[in-house]
């Protein structure tokens, strides 16, 4: 938890970013007590004076989709993240991660998100959000943190790994976990509440314990599992507390325009916000379609919907290696699908499904070649930094069969970098001031850059060398309207009285340093980070400092219901 330091600090000299996106203003800030003391266009006095020499301040950035959920227990001092100037990272993401789960299923949890989320050492010591925040809060990471309730963590607490749908017919007690607020007081004909009801249920607890939305991963087992009418129902229930639904969409390649338009409407019956993760246009034959996703996202507008998504500045994407295999490939749970994988017959329909025109969200045909599949990481550290068409020349075998091969030996736990996006569809997006950004970053091995370098790399690239954006709409687009989506009433926004989670970067000398060949190199030019007004990063260096706070929705809320902030047309 934050912890407000004693000794007052003064920016002078500063080119203030508000986090509205109003033009940049000359002046001086102060810190007290972790908060904003003071703002003035005239010099502040405090224990500590910094000039900044006219570089500028902004409120500190807000990570919309992290993979942090455990290396902040290994690495709570989250350096690759503050020397971005990213203070508080969302977790929670893609429908599948670590909370809540089944007692019965943590030893399945723990084998399924180690690659997007890492591991840690001994059992998850939690079942609920509630319990997965304490136990975050007791490491004392270095940056603040929100969650997501997951989908298919949810779903998985009544029907398991089990493709199938949800319904009222279905009657549960109370799901495999120890749910207590399930076993409520029933009518004469009513004994417990159907599946879909138990899991409007559950999700709704979900939120009590302090997530804040609920995402969703529709290319991830078992969230992927969900029928429409279930989402509506969940959607329902984010509505009646004006939250929101984050969707990894069902297709984003091929059929990404419908995929998108099939989650707005999704959401626009059931009355939620939707908010589209990591949003991108893969595949050579769908570039430029980010015309007509912009289009669809104009039309909700119009209808009345709130509509906003996050992005990483990249050509490629980052998943699990599984994310290449065809939807029955990827059922069940863990040693199901790797003892499908040890079949010769099974290998030859994997290669034959990528190399056809099915329905499903092929990756490897989007990539277009095998030598855009770059591994990541693997479980044995083997391969790391390779290309599938080079694994499949060392292995002697054809790239779909030592795919194959490679998740066998590595039971599963391989990661990927797949090149399949044009600059021109990630500059339209980042022009977009619906947008936020965010790392996406799946840490261990060589990990994709975007984890390491995102923000320094939009700051290089896209407002100092190109103007895609101006400084002032990234402070917007990076800081107060993530802040505005969660819901933080005092976050976000470089004002007087606020908590004072503040960047201070020069402009001109910002370099983002991580690479595919080498991605943990620091960004530069990130000379001040502010977390609760204690000095994260002081000229560039991390300091140690861990004064990050775990945010819960219902404390920053002040109740069950997300206030409405748009505090830029204020």
């Amino acid at each position: 938890m934050t912890t407000a330091s004693s000794t007052s600090l003064a920016f002078r000299d500063a080119q203030i970013l508000d986090g509205t996106g109003a033009a940049a203003f000359a002046g001086s800030v102060r810190v007290a007590d972790g908060r904003i003391d003071e703002i003035s266009d005239e010099p502040l006095d405090a224990e500590r004076v910094i000039d900044l020499d006219g570089t500028f301040l902004a409120p500190g950035f807000i990570d919309m989709h992290a993979h942090s959920e455990l290396r902040l227990f290994e690495h709570p001092q989250a350096a690759e993240k503050l020397t971005q100037g990213i203070t508080t990272e969302v977790l929670g993401q893609d429908g599948v991660s670590v909370a809540p789960i089944p007692a019965d299923l943590t030893a399945e949890w723990e084998e399924r998100v180690k690659s997007l989320d890492g591991e840690m050492e001994g059992r998850w010591p939690w079942h609920t959000v509630a319990g997965y925040l304490d136990e975050l809060e007791a490491a004392e990471p270095a940056v603040n943190c929100a969650y997501y309730a997951p989908h298919g963590n949810i779903r998985s607490q009544l029907a398991g790994f089990e493709d199938r749908p949800l319904g009222d017919e279905h009657v549960v007690a109370a799901g495999p976990v120890d749910a207590p607020h399930l076993e409520q007081e029933t009518g004469d004909d009513e004994t417990a509440p159907g599946e879909l009801e138990a899991l409007r249920r559950e999700l709704g607890v979900a939120l009590d314990e302090g997530a804040f939305g609920m995402s969703k991963g529709m290319i991830y087992p078992p969230s992927s599992y969900a029928r429409d009418d279930e989402l509506e129902a969940l959607a329902d229930v984010l509505a009646e507390r004006d939250s929101f639904m984050v969707s990894h969409v069902w297709n984003e390649t091929d059929r990404v325009v419908e995929s998108i338009r099939r989650y707005l409407d999704i959401c626009r019956r059931g009355g939620c916000h939707a908010h589209v993760s990591h949003l991108k246009v893969g595949g050579k034959q769908n570039w430029g379609r980010s015309e007509a996703v912009v289009d669809l996202f104009d039309e909700a507008v119009e209808r009345g919907q709130r509509v906003t998504f996050d992005q990483y500045p990249y050509t490629a994407g980052s998943t699990m290696l599984t994310a290449l295999l065809p939807p029955w490939a990827r059922q069940g749970e863990s040693e199901d699908i790797r003892h499908r994988l040890h079949s010769a017959a099974v290998r030859e329909r994997i290669a034959a499904d990528i190399d056809g025109d099915g329905d499903w969200e092929n990756l490897a045909r989007a990539a277009g070649t095998w030598e855009n599949i770059l591994i990541t990481r693997t479980g044995s550290g083997r391969y790391q930094g390779e290309t599938i068409a080079t694994v499949a020349e060392e292995m002697g075998r054809e790239p779909v069969d030592a795919m194959c091969e490679l998740l066998v030996e590595e039971d599963l736990d391989v990661t990927m970098a797949d090149f399949i996006m044009s600059e021109e569809d990630i500059q339209r997006f980042l022009a977009d001031d619906r947008g936020t950004f965010c790392t996406d970053g799946i840490f261990g091995g060589k990990p994709h850059p975007r984890a390491i370098g995102t923000f320094g790399r939009i700051l290089e690239r896209y407002v100092r060398e190109r103007d895609v954006l101006s400084p002032e709409l990234l402070a917007y687009k990076a800081a107060g309207h993530p802040a505005d989506i969660l819901g933080l009433e005092d976050r976000g926004y470089v004002r007087e009285g606020y908590v004072a989670d503040l960047v201070a970067f020069d402009l001109g000398s910002v370099s983002a340093n991580a690479t595919y060949e080498d991605p943990f190199q620091f960004t530069d030019g990130i000379e001040y980070v502010l977390v609760g007004g204690d000095v994260a990063v002081a000229d560039g260096d991390p300091t140690g400092a861990r004064n990050g706070s775990v945010l819960r929705s219902h404390e920053e809320w002040g109740g069950p219901t997300r206030p409405a902030l748009d505090r830029a047309a204020e």
